[in-house]
């Protein structure tokens, strides 16, 4: 053994060990800080386990311990956040959208696409290019110039089951500034969804325009007759007879369309309205007949009647009821065939709901016309209504009647060869108890 043995051998010990330092003191520490790092980079926040690090590593572990736990916060802050968010736009039921800069969609939530319907998701689209309507977009390009918040109100047609349907949106549109004093850096838009309200407003000035149409006809002849008398007719019998028959003629129609007012304004409050007690609806049908027994016999009408016993016990409102069946019947009698009309009333249980038809051999209704008899003032011949005496709201006030019972009423009619009205009405009212068939 030379002497050098020794020497290399000291030499490869102090390497070997000075290799070791290395390793646990530098190499392994900086291998753990490196890989806590990407993890991090790759958004992994869970909490920093490293070995109890070197001197020259303890600082830089300490530091990194606590950017985790600070990133911790923000990612459950991020998260507490974007739940709150969404709970807050799931929940509403007006219609939510978040664009930036470049009006480019952000964010919307489901009662937006439920409104509009809309198949494709608009996130990372354009408002112009999701709704095709430029005022829109101006209003979303003036507040993001200005800040300052718009609104408008927009009609679009949305697809519902049954094709489109055309609807009226109030839309607000405000900035989002991440700053106070600076301009927006995104844009919201809430959709309020105000078709009810626009058709409401369409339909009452349609019923004032209606109403004024119908006081003025009779009130012009009143008017008219009366400056007749007034220049001179009282002096001739005739004359005079004549204007006092159409002035009270009138005047008995003006008294029909006031009651007839005043019933469909009291139906529509169904809660204060309506009184529901057991009662026998064949038996008020009965009264209805007493009552309408001379024109009945004046136009020379038969009344068949086929009522089964188990449908005649309802909870109702008789009073109500008795509304229904004399406007049905006014109805055949004023328009059908004087010679050999035929009226048909048949009842019927089904379940927990009472049927009843009302069949005339009358003259039918026109196709174009059934969908709109129900409605207000609406006559299929407006001249020959008139001069039979009726008002325009007798079957507005049967569908009010029975809806309010929480029924339905529709017509089936073929032109030339009469109608055919239904009603169906439950047996016992929501809450109530069962009526004694017996």
């Amino acid at each position: 053994m030379s002497l050098s043995e020794p020497i290399w051998l000291a030499v490869a010990g102090a390497a070997g060990v000075l290799a070791l330092i290395l390793y646990f003191q530098i190499i392994r520490p900086w291998g753990n800080l490196a890989e806590t790092l990407r993890r991090l980079a790759a958004k992994d926040f869970r909490p920093v386990i490293l070995p109890r690090a070197p001197w020259l590593f303890r600082r830089a572990s300490r530091d990194l311990r606590a950017v985790t736990e600070l990133l911790q916060q923000f990612d459950r802050q991020i998260a507490d956040e974007g739940f709150s968010l969404k709970a807050i736009l799931s929940s509403m039921v007006e219609g939510v959208l978040i664009t930036d800069r470049s009006q480019r969609v952000r964010l919307v939530n489901d009662a937006l696409i439920g409104l509009f319907g809309l198949k494709l998701s608009p996130v990372n689209r354009s408002v112009m290019e999701v709704f095709r309507k430029h005022e829109l977009q101006q209003s979303v390009d003036v507040v993001l110039s200005n800040g300052r918040p718009q609104r408008i109100e927009l009609t679009f047609e949305t697809a519902v089951p049954s094709g489109y349907d055309v609807r009226h949106f109030a839309v607000h549109v405000a900035g989002i500034n991440p700053k106070p004093g600076t301009l927006p850096t995104a844009a919201l838009l809430v959709f309020h969804d105000v078709t009810k309200v626009r058709n409401l407003e369409a339909m009452r000035r349609e019923f004032l325009a209606n109403v004024s149409h119908e006081f003025r006809t009779p009130l012009a002849i009143i008017n008219g007759y009366v400056e007749t008398l007034l220049d001179g007719a009282l002096d001739d019998a005739d004359m005079a007879r004549r204007s006092l028959q159409s002035m009270h003629r009138n005047g008995q129609r003006l008294s029909l369309l006031i009651d007839d007012l005043l019933t469909i304004s009291r139906i529509e409050d169904r809660a204060k309205l309506m009184e529901f007690q057991p009662d026998d609806l064949r038996e008020r049908l009965t009264h209805v007949l007493e009552h309408l027994d001379p024109n009945i016999r004046e136009r020379h009408a038969v009344i068949e009647i086929d009522w089964a016993d188990d449908a005649r016990r309802a909870e109702i409102d008789g009073v109500r009821m008795e509304q229904v069946y004399s406007n049905l019947l006014g109805n055949s009698l004023r328009y059908g065939d004087p010679h050999g009309l035929v009226i048909r009333i048949r009842a019927r249980r089904h379940g927990e709901e009472i049927r009843i038809a009302f069949t005339d051999n009358g003259p039918g209704i026109p196709y174009d016309d059934q969908p709109h008899i129900f409605e207000r003032f609406y006559r299929v011949h407006k001249d020959r209504s008139r001069d039979a005496g009726g008002t325009g709201l007798g079957l507005s006030i049967v569908r009010s009647v029975v809806e309010a019972h929480g029924g339905t009423v529709s017509v089936e009619s073929t032109p030339g060869e009469g109608a055919t009205f239904r009603i169906r009405i439950p047996v016992v009212q929501p809450g109530g108890a069962q009526p004694n068939l017996l």
